[in-house]
């Protein structure tokens, strides 16, 4: 059987979003939904996925910017269920009850994209085991597991098992990047998906661009806009031996910083917190990313 359900993202962004951006999310959204597809026979007892078919019905460009995607969901189920199988299925036919489906798909898709922004903090911070997105995660995985039949340790399981590959770990970092990117563009704006609130503190802790780089890369870089930067006191009175400072969205340590052609000394001196534009150069340590330096491209202004 086909199963068709709506999932629908609003970005609530100010300002009209950059088409890279939205291609971003797009393809972000994508990666999330066919993830979900693939998940779902494994929390599901008796329920078989055999294709999975997304169309983009809307794109809305204005503030906020709008996508609406349409799930066609090619269904089998097992012709003998057993009594245990969760009450999503409501009898051996394989007979849906659709709006409990619906929220499955969608929530299913929402635990994807945040299992993965766990995965983009392990991939940028070393570490992605707190926060507002794990709460978020945890409060998802909470919500679906009575409505699928299983423990929230047994669909944590599963997860892990599904991402302990390397590279597809790391594929699904990639996709909750690109989900977020217009509302990390701009001011990390919160997001609706099929009316479920995203919020400002959540979309803030997940980090902001960040794409896999190509294994043979010596020193990947990540961009960073209007970065809050933290000068000590021996930082923010040059005396010659070079800048450095901390920038708590990268690493709570402090890392050398060089001033780009843009920006003078002058700009930093005496300042204790300051915001601008950044990159970060990263040093590959294993599988790890450690960032290494800093370049300053503006000052914005002072963020105290």
């Amino acid at each position: 059987m086909r199963h068709d359900t709506e999932f629908a993202v609003r970005y609530l962004t100010e300002d009209p979003v950059p088409i890279r951006d939205i291609i971003a999310s797009l393809q972000g959204a994508d990666t999330a939904i066919r993830e979900a597809g693939r998940l779902l026979p494994l929390l599901v007892d008796g329920v078989k996925v055999e294709k999975v078919e997304i169309k983009v019905r809307e794109v809305a460009q204005e503030s906020p910017l709008r996508e609406l995607f349409v799930i066609g969901l090619f269904v089998a189920f097992q012709e003998q269920l057993e009594e245990e199988v969760p009450q999503l299925i409501t009898d051996a036919t394989g007979v849906v009850i659709p709006d409990r489906f619906d929220t499955v798909v969608t929530v299913l898709t929402l635990i994807v994209v945040f299992y993965g922004a766990g995965a983009l903090k392990d991939l940028v911070f070393g570490r992605g085991g707190d926060g507002a997105a794990k709460a978020q995660l945890d409060g998802l995985i909470a919500e679906i597991a009575p409505q699928i039949g299983k423990t929230e340790n047994q669909i944590r399981d599963v997860l892990d098992e599904r991402y302990s590959e390397r590279t597809l770990w790391r594929r699904l970092a990639n996709g909750t990047s690109r989900f977020f990117a217009p509302s990390k563009q701009q001011k990390s704006a919160p997001i609706e998906v099929n009316g479920r609130v995203i919020d400002h503190q959540t979309v803030q802790d997940v980090p902001a661009e960040y794409l896999v780089d190509d294994a043979s890369e010596e020193n990947p870089s990540r961009f960073f806009r209007d970065a809050k930067i933290e000068l000590r006191a021996e930082d923010k009175d040059h005396t010659g031996r070079g800048w450095a400072a901390i920038v708590r969205a990268v690493s709570e340590d402090r890392i050398r910083m060089k001033l780009m052609e843009e920006v003078s000394a002058a700009d930093l001196w005496g300042k204790d917190v300051i915001t601008g534009d950044i990159s970060v150069i990263y040093d590959k340590i294993g599988a790890d990313m450690v960032p290494k330096e800093v370049h300053l491209h503006n000052v914005r202004g002072s963020a105290e």
